[in-house]
């Protein structure tokens, strides 16, 4: 940053931590390293300054979701209790953030540096920001994304096999007489999504049931899944619907 600013490191030091001793610095090279900052996408990190780099047995958990997934009916409720039992296992204490505001907005480069306060972080969700968790890997913080396989070049992760449990519940209503199935799932190429209808497709076709017209994607199904549209498939024969839990 000071290379590109064209200052000292001292000189950044200063105008970033805003010390008493900046109020000596010219409004034009303060301005120089702020426009750095942002070039940089510098983000202040409030580990490093209360801190400085000591470990504080904090386990951070940082939710995409809405809400946090404390539902006992959530998919990610499995994980959370297995993360809470090893956590105290292993004497280490649970931050939980969240980075989803009540409006709905993607989490900024500020939420995700809160997690520095602690010594590691698992993500829960499916629509992170690629670009900070690539920035936290490169900075050599230690992060695992729960819930989800993803292929970020260093990221760690945990997923489920949803493929196969995507099959199996195809066999599951097929035992039940079902012959007209559809998936109801997400409109975008989440692996999550991805793998889950593969799986789908895998368990009608080892069924010898009909693939077209087995799979309907929306981003709004509140909009798109109307009385209508249900009856139309109840015409059709569909007799049983898989439908996707989508935050993951």
């Amino acid at each position: 940053m000071a290379r590109l600013a064209g200052v000292s490191q001292a000189t950044v030091s200063l105008v970033l931590g805003n010390k008493p001793q900046a109020a000596t610095i010219s409004e034009e090279t303060r301005q120089k390293v702020m426009d750095a900052a942002r070039t940089l996408g510098y983000v202040p990190d409030p580990a490093a300054r209360s801190l400085a780099g000591a470990g504080n047995d904090l386990l951070g958990v940082f939710s995409f979701t809405a809400t946090f997934p404390t539902d006992v009916q959530h998919s990610y409720y499995p994980f959370l209790v297995g993360v809470e039992q090893e956590a105290a296992a292993r004497g280490y204490d649970l931050v939980l953030f969240t980075g989803s505001s009540a409006h709905g907005a993607a989490p900024g480069p500020e939420a995700l540096s809160r997690v520095r306060l602690a010594d590691g972080c698992l993500f829960l969700g499916r629509h992170a920001p690629a670009r900070e968790l690539r920035r936290l890997v490169a900075d050599g913080f230690p992060v695992v994304h729960l819930g989800r396989r993803d292929e970020l070049d260093g990221l760690a992760w945990v997923g489920a096999d949803y493929a196969p449990a995507s099959r199996e519940v195809v066999r599951h209503l097929v035992a039940l007489g079902h012959r007209r199935i559809v998936l109801v799932r997400e409109d975008d190429e989440a692996p999550a999504t991805a793998d889950r209808e593969r799986g789908f497709l895998a368990g009608l076709e080892e069924a010898g049931l009909p693939l077209e017209g087995a799979v309907f994607r929306t981003a709004a199904p509140d909009r798109d899944l109307t009385p209508d549209r249900l009856r139309a498939w109840r015409a059709e024969g569909v007799t049983a619907f898989v439908a996707e839990e989508t935050d993951t």
